[in-house]
């Protein structure tokens, strides 16, 4: 991966302010103490923005202007089973949304790319037995059609000619012992059965031995010309039979074990659309590459058309058996350190986290092999922040910052009161253009797990900036994302950084561009489809093809800026973090 990172993909810190108002997620955690406290304090909240809480009674929504209410004292409450409880207008502003545990018929499908190889089986080789010169040399050029039989060239050899004088001297003797050792010395000096039995019905000495071909196949190579001289073991040309050809795949290691020889696999070659469709999986290779991580395979296919050319690209889809499985969406999978868990909707505003067991995941579904049963309700999105107990203390205290009160729907992005925590977290969202930008120009998959901790960031910036400028940035950052996860790999990948970018374009270019030029990076766009990406390094390197790009300048915030603007921008917390 590359070196460039903001932070680490696990980290979530916000800084908390002493401002008047701030972000209280109705969810229970901290000391006992302290929520005791808390709980005497009367808050008020905004009956169109609810996460916006505020102790003035007299106040207005930052937001919208409307008159504030009187929230309720107490939202939330941590239960004796270790669940939590949440309050309804918090699901609503956090995107809750479940899906029940459902038993579904579906087969894991698994996708691989491969290159198109020789079959070494129909690979013949002509080497030389004897000391001689070439002559009549009959294959002139690698690419040479060659049939079974046909004469490929001449040897001349006074080894081989004096072979052939002792056999016609067993001959005219009638031993039939010396006769069998002669003949068996004239093969193993290269001669031929068919010029053998010339030599016996003419009884005249070949001074020029002919070579016959002893296969059909295409001439892969030449490796002498008329008139060398050639020693003992001299490679003299290889034929190559195309009639099969070998596909190699890579598949990730945590795939193969989900295969086996004799598998059925379909395949699509860009370079030939009329190209055998089916093959089978008839070698799958003991090692791993551990730069790549992934094993290899080997498809036999019938090539007798003669479409499939060694060294052209193959996509390969393999799909293994359809059968009932208990499932649950795919997004509603966590992972931490522990291993993978869920979060349970236990009904009444109340969760829980709880480990389970996954198997394949095909289609938006992963298997469930234990943990859960029918048709209980996990949650599939928002999720991240309902992660477990030990999450909610530590994770929610720290989303207790102040939301962006100050800003509104004509804030400029440059404008908007961002400190370096909450710089961080938007790194996030730029770490994922990078990484998938590696991905596509390194050709390897992502990892769909590494794209949660932004997702997360998506949803608690949302909350804190709401009704602003960056609030379509995350939103469609989100959906670029999510839509990531299923394609992994190729041109799906490719149209997710391309929209990945582009949503991020404003915030690069109009947020914070100073701090993205030092740290590095830089802007291109794709010349022929007009897509943009993000890189380190200056030299472009372009994720979408071969075509040519052009960079796109970082612009200097402060020409737009005048002196009393300036002054007041660089008197704030944040002016500096850029």
């Amino acid at each position: 991966m590359t070196h460039f990172r903001f932070l680490a993909l696990a980290s979530f810190v916000l800084i908390s302010s002493t401002s008047q108002f701030s972000l209280t997620l109705p969810i229970s955690g901290g000391a006992h103490a302290q929520t005791s406290q808390e709980d005497t304090i009367q808050k008020y909240t905004c009956p169109m923005h609810p996460h916006y809480i505020s102790t003035d009674a007299n106040g207005a929504c930052p937001i919208c202007g409307m008159d504030l209410v009187p929230a309720a004292k107490k939202t939330s409450s941590e239960t004796g089973d270790g669940s939590i409880s949440v309050a309804p207008e918090m699901i609503q502003t956090m995107g809750i949304r479940t899906a029940p545990v459902t038993i579904s018929n579906f087969g894991k499908t698994l996708r691989a790319f491969g290159t198109i190889e020789t079959n070494e089986r129909l690979e013949n080789a002509a080497v030389s037995r004897l000391e001689g010169w070439i002559e009549d040399l009959r294959v002139r050029a690698e690419g040479d059609s060659v049939r079974t039989g046909a004469l490929l060239y001449r040897v001349y050899s006074p080894d081989l000619i004096s072979a052939q004088k002792d056999y016609l001297n067993s001959l005219s003797i009638g031993n039939d012992n010396r006769i069998a050792a002669v003949r068996q010395r004239l093969r193993s000096l290269g001669m031929q059965n068919t010029a053998i039995e010339s030599l016996t019905q003419t009884q005249k000495i070949l001074e020029r031995v002919p070579v016959y071909a002893e296969s059909s196949g295409t001439v892969s190579k030449l490796q002498v010309r008329e008139g060398d001289y050639v020693k003992p073991g001299t490679k003299i040309l290889s034929l190559q039979s195309y009639a099969e050809v070998w596909i190699i795949a890579r598949v990730p290691e945590s795939d193969l074990s989900l295969i086996d020889t004799g598998f059925p696999v379909h395949l699509n070659f860009p370079s030939a659309p009329n190209a055998p469709a089916e093959g089978r999986i008839n070698y799958i290779y003991p090692t791993i590459d551990p730069k790549t991580r992934t094993g290899e395979l080997r498809i036999e296919v019938d090539n007798g058309s003669g479409f499939l050319r060694p060294g052209a690209y193959a996509d390969i889809t393999m799909y293994l058996e359809k059968q009932d499985r208990l499932s649950v969406p795919t997004e509603s999978i966590l992972r931490d350190s522990h291993g993978a868990h869920v979060i349970i909707a236990l009904g009444e505003g109340r969760f829980t986290s709880r480990k389970v067991e996954i198997g394949i995941n095909a289609q938006g579904q992963t298997e469930i092999l234990s943990g859960l049963n029918p048709d209980e309700l996990v949650v599939s999105s928002g999720q991240f922040m309902l992660d477990s107990e030990a999450n909610l203390q530590e994770g929610f205290s720290k989303l207790n910052a102040p939301i962006a009160a100050s800003a509104g729907p004509t804030t400029p992005l440059s404008q908007l009161p961002i400190d370096a925590e909450t710089l961080s977290q938007l790194d996030h969202l730029i770490d994922m253009a990078l990484y998938f930008h590696e991905a596509l120009t390194d050709k390897y998959k992502i990892d769909p797990y590494f794209l949660d901790p932004a997702l997360f960031t998506t949803d608690t910036l949302k909350i804190r900036f709401a009704n602003t400028k960056l609030v379509p940035i995350l939103e469609e950052s989100a959906l670029a994302l999510r839509a990531a996860k299923a394609s992994r790999e190729g041109q799906g990948l490719a149209s997710n950084l391309a929209r990945l970018t582009s949503s991020l374009k404003p915030w690069l270019l109009d947020g914070s561009p100073i701090h993205y030029r030092d740290a590095g990076l830089y802007l291109f766009q794709d010349n022929a489809s007009q897509r943009l990406w993000i890189q380190e390094g200056s030299t472009p390197n372009n994720p979408y093809g071969q075509s040519d790009s052009s960079p796109i300048a970082w612009p200097d915030p402060m020409e737009s800026i005048d002196t009393p603007a300036l002054q007041q921008r660089e008197s704030t917390p944040h002016a500096n973090h850029h």
